[in-house]
């Protein structure tokens, strides 16, 4: 496999024009699927205590 450049990005620069975008959306999915997992985990530890407790 060749290792890329910079200088392939600067020749294409239209294979590229979308790549920050789709950077972003990536980045958010992945949080809120974080933080989804956290507030799951939260809930499940979170039971018994309660079910104690009421």
């Amino acid at each position: 496999m060749a290792k890329q450049s910079p200088k392939d990005i600067a020749a294409f620069p239209e294979l590229f024009e979308g790549m920050e975008q789709f950077a972003e959306e990536q980045a958010a999915w992945l949080r809120r699927s974080v933080l989804a997992a956290l507030a799951l985990a939260a809930g499940m530890a979170a039971s018994p205590l309660l079910q104690r407790l009421f």
